[in-house]
């Protein structure tokens, strides 16, 4: 991403080879681990819908956005573990590295047990506040308690996901995730078709969720055998430092969650269970996108915390414009198709009564691509320094957001709630992130999306041409015919972003310095 000359010494050489190995490797492992988790999410969620009824499928939704407001017990250790973990091991501090892991470990049990207190003082109230049907009831208890513990577990046994990626093997992490992903897919449609009962889905999710995370413990443990979880390597010091750094990312974590589980909360305190089953599929749809979405961008962070920390502003600008021009230029054609097929998508997915979810999915489409439009830039604060101002104005944007919601439900119902994000986002992001941005690094508004933004907007355009004219041509009525024709629009997307996105100069240095090192490495 930069065109950085390194030192010709024995000690620095292999240093850029590893680090765009590990980028390479694990961006290709997470995307594998998102396909599969995307088949399987297509496959499952029809299948739920259909063996449970939409009405129990709005329970488990609920079930799970309300337990997502545990998740803010995590305090953002997070990025601690990662970022720490990494440190000690560059310092090659090993007893340092087992203080932190150690640290954060004994950190996690205190919080997964007030997880747990919490989730089991709820049991009081959760049926009465969102008036569950009485027929539902026990059935909301026992699942909403089995999800809890599932929760409680995660804030110990998680933290190993953190440390296999501070030490470098984040596809060990996602591979793990993997197997468990499938073992889950398969045992839900073999069980659920025998025992339909939300309470079985509810204890499969639970251990075969908790399985993987175990997994990797023990092959932290076995990779580290100088590791050991006694209490008597708890460093207090080292609380203060770790919660220092967490602070920030707490409050990211509390806006992220915000953005992804209150809408459903929302939606149900105005209108019936069955109007969040059909929101959810919208967001989950959206969500899918977007995680997919920002794996580039995730794997860019520690390159820019590396060109801050040497002070080198101009490869960080020119990972932030290219990185940004890539990111965008991969997100379009996913983003644009998932909004035009939109309607056909859900229909043949889950059917025709789910028709009112397409234009909460394309309105959250939008929002996304915001975000995905400046990821880097949120990026380049973060890891600039400015974490604090990034963190306020992401907080203030779910408050928006949220204000929005409770306003907009009441004139459109679900679509309010997804505009309510659409809108909230552009005066955050491109009236504040990307100001603040472009003040640090002296880059006007204009600069930076005539560089990263306008070498999508063509290709887009002939993109959405296609996709409108081939429907209209020929109705879109099954996921095959949906699959063919996103392929078929990103290949028009891709053609003319490779002519009209790129200049002769880039497209030479993507032939000279990816394309022909790959063929070369092949052979």
């Amino acid at each position: 991403m930069t065109d950085q000359q390194q030192p010709e010494t024995a000690s620095n050489t292999p240093q850029p080879k590893n680090r765009s190995r590990y980028i390479l490797v694990n961006t290709l492992s997470s995307y594998g681990r998102d396909i599969i988790d995307t088949i399987t999410f297509l496959v499952l969620i029809p299948f739920i819908i259909k063996t449970l009824g939409s009405e129990t499928f709005g329970l488990w939704s609920l079930i799970w956005s309300f337990l997502a407001f545990f998740e803010l017990a995590d305090m953002g250790f997070g990025a601690s573990v990662v970022k720490y973990v990494a440190d000690a091991r560059g310092r090659q501090d090993i007893e340092r590295q087992q203080a932190i892991i150690c640290t954060l470990f004994w950190l996690y049990v205190v919080l997964g047990a007030i997880v747990m207190g919490a989730v089991a003082a709820s049991l009081l109230f959760f049926n009465q506040v969102f008036e569950i049907p009485a027929d539902q009831a026990a059935s909301a208890r026992a699942v909403l308690l089995i999800i809890g513990a599932r929760s409680a577990l995660y804030m110990p046994l998680g933290m190993f996901r953190g440390v296999l990626v501070g030490l470098q093997k984040m596809k060990v992490a996602n591979g793990y995730k993997v197997i468990g992903g499938l073992a889950y897919f398969v045992s839900v449609l073999i069980v659920l078709s025998r025992i339909p009962d939300l309470r079985v889905l509810a204890g499969l999710n639970a251990l075969l969720g908790v399985l993987p995370m175990f997994a990797m413990m023990v092959h932290v443990k076995a990779i580290s055998p100088e590791l050991s979880l006694r209490p008597k390597h708890f460093d207090r010091s080292l609380v203060r430092e770790l919660s220092s750094f967490s602070l920030y990312f707490s409050l990211i974590q509390v806006a992220g969650l915000i953005a992804t589980r209150v809408d459903a909360i929302v939606v149900k305190l105005f209108l019936p269970l069955q109007m969040v089953a059909i929101y959810s599929i919208g967001i989950r749809l959206s969500g899918k996108a977007d995680q997919f979405c920002y794996h580039l961008i995730k794997a860019l962070t520690p390159v820019v915390a590396e060109l801050h920390g040497a002070d080198e502003q101009q490869n960080i600008r020119a990972v932030w414009y290219r990185g940004s021009k890539l990111t965008t230029g991969f997100a379009t054609p996913l983003l644009l198709g998932l909004a035009l097929l939109a309607e056909p998508l859900i229909i043949a997915w889950i059917g025709p009564e789910f028709k009112t979810s397409v234009p909460v999915c394309q309105w959250l489409v939008a929002a996304v691509m915001i975000g995905v439009i400046h990821g880097n830039t949120e990026n380049i604060l973060s890891m600039g320094g400015h974490q604090k101002f990034l963190a306020f104005s992401i907080l203030g944007c779910q408050a928006l957001n949220l204000g929005l919601s409770l306003l907009l439900i009441q004139l459109y119902g679900i679509k309010g709630v997804a505009m309510a994000t659409f809108i909230s986002y552009l005066p955050i992001y491109v009236g504040l992130i990307q100001t603040k941005a472009g003040r640090v690094h002296e880059r006007s508004h204009w600069d930076f999306y005539k560089s990263t933004v306008f070498p999508s907007i063509v290709p887009a355009l002939l993109m959405a041409a296609f996709l409108v004219a081939a429907q209209r041509y020929r109705p879109v009525t099954n996921l095959m015919e949906v699959a063919i024709l996103e392929i078929l629009g990103s290949m028009v997307f891709a053609g003319a972003f490779w002519l009209i996105g790129f200049n002769a100069k880039e497209r030479g240095y993507f032939k000279d310095k990816i394309i022909k090192r790959v063929f070369r490495r092949k052979r």
